[in-house]
């Protein structure tokens, strides 16, 4: 894929700033891509609200687009966030996700933190691993639409079980050794990442693992 004309927008996480996602920016812009390290401030508003911001800025940078195409990468709740901007826009030039450590089963920890902040951090109750939480209630709109995503897992993840990442319908599924909150500055991580934009799979010391019946691990 010629990267040239294609735009990536990142997304950071819960808690998170634009300098989560920072080695994942550097990375994609030395391959040519464009990209928009977007921010918002995540402690204070619910998954709807910063759904919408960014669905809105997205369609303006999608509208103004010729050619490429328009990427996403997530990392946790970030996911949760795109997730729910897609069941409300539609966009052009969509081209693929990538979405790190996304809570799609939700957060046993978030469940736990949800009685003693949630006042202050609304987004932890719509996060939780409830079963009629908002994120376990969220309709799969990338599977409705045909979204190609993939997922990258981190094997040492203490705010996610493992497996809470999985929904269905992803392309591709890859784990990284190495723990949540810092799972987009390990090297292998910004590589898959590279990977799953450049050719839809993700690639392991030059090993096609894309069948997502097996789990790769690449160590950090």
């Amino acid at each position: 894929m010629d990267s040239q004309n294609d735009v990536v927008v990142l997304v950071h996480g819960l808690g998170g700033s634009r300098i989560d996602m920072w080695p994942i920016s550097s990375r994609l812009k030395r391959l040519g891509y464009e990209v928009r390290n977007w921010g918002y401030r995540s402690l204070g508003n619910r998954v709807e609200t910063h759904a919408q911001r960014l669905g809105k800025e997205l369609s303006l940078l999608d509208g103004k687009m010729s050619d490429g195409q328009l990427h996403l990468v997530t990392h946790s709740m970030g996911g949760i966030i795109a997730r729910t901007m897609f069941a409300d826009f539609e966009f052009k030039n969509l081209g693929r996700v990538v979405m790190l450590a996304p809570p799609h089963r939700g957060s046993h920890v978030a469940r736990k933190l949800t009685p003693l902040v949630g006042w202050l951090t609304p987004s932890l109750e719509q996060l939780s691993d409830s079963a009629d939480s908002f994120v376990n209630r969220l309709p799969n709109t990338l599977k409705q639409k045909e979204i190609e995503f993939g997922i990258i897992e981190s094997t040492k993840d203490r705010v996610i079980e493992q497996g809470g990442v999985h929904l269905e319908g992803y392309r591709d599924y890859a784990r990284v050794e190495g723990h949540h909150g810092v799972l987009t500055w390990y090297s292998n991580t910004i590589r898959l990442v590279e990977d799953f934009l450049t050719q839809g799979k993700f690639c392991v010391a030059g090993n096609n693992l894309n069948d997502n019946s097996t789990a790769s691990v690449a160590k950090a």
